[in-house]
């Protein structure tokens, strides 16, 4: 009878496969990390809400490879789940690569951004992608605690998953993002010296700073000068 592989050694090839497409000094800090590969429990207690964007598991391609996966994107953990064998496996946010859903016409990538003044990895969704700048925008749900009952006056509630509102990040070739920034002022000030030319050409355009179409063609623009 032939060997068979366990769901661990699955979990290598995998973590393996992704390096093939990564940088050397990524390839050795995913393989030096395969020992920390961790496992999700799928019967874990179920709260009110869900943490995935989309509850099922569809198929999805890590950067250019051929091979499909099932794949979900939890969004409370900020962490891709792969299923192998009726078990999820978290991939690895050590090397900067790419998730494409082509079911879902949808591509998340892996950058380092700042939250609370820490740097950290995470996946955002791809807006547009620029040879300059790039726009993402991030996915979010947060957990609410329970809220305990007070006697004659307010009744139990569970604890609850909700979805924030997306967030719109600008990418840089590095593979950095920053938030995109609130106010008008602020966003024409990531083109630097090209700034002016920015908001003429979004007053001519009649484009304004807040709806992603918008921002696409501005970002586009940009892109295109020298």
């Amino acid at each position: 009878m032939k060997p068979q592989l366990n769901k661990y050694a699955i979990a290598i090839m995998l973590l393996i496969s992704i390096s093939g497409y990564s940088q050397h000094s990524d390839v050795e800090n995913i393989y030096f990390n395969s020992t920390t590969f961790t496992t999700i429990d799928l019967t874990s207690k179920k709260l009110v809400g869900t943490s995935y964007i989309n509850n099922e598991f569809l198929p999805g391609k890590i950067s250019n490879q051929k091979m499909v996966y099932s794949m979900r994107y939890n969004a409370y953990l900020d962490k891709m789940e792969v299923e192998l064998d009726n078990k999820a496996y978290y991939l690895p946010l050590s090397s900067n690569y790419s998730i494409t859903f082509e079911s879902l016409n949808k591509i998340y990538q892996v950058l380092d951004y700042k939250e609370k003044e820490l740097t950290s990895k995470g996946f955002f969704v791809v807006v547009y992608f620029g040879n300059e700048i790039s726009l993402f925008l991030k996915e979010k749900i947060k957990l609410y605690e329970e809220v305990p009952a007070k006697l004659g006056f307010t009744t139990y509630e569970p604890p609850k998953l909700g979805r924030l509102n997306d967030k719109l990040y600008v990418g840089y070739k590095n593979n950095t993002a920053i938030e995109l920034p609130n106010n008008k002022k602020d966003i024409l000030k990531l083109f630097s010296a090209k700034s002016n030319e920015i908001e003429s050409y979004a007053k001519k355009n009649n484009l304004g700073f807040k709806s992603k179409e918008d921002l696409i063609q501005i970002f586009r623009y940009y892109n295109s000068l020298k």
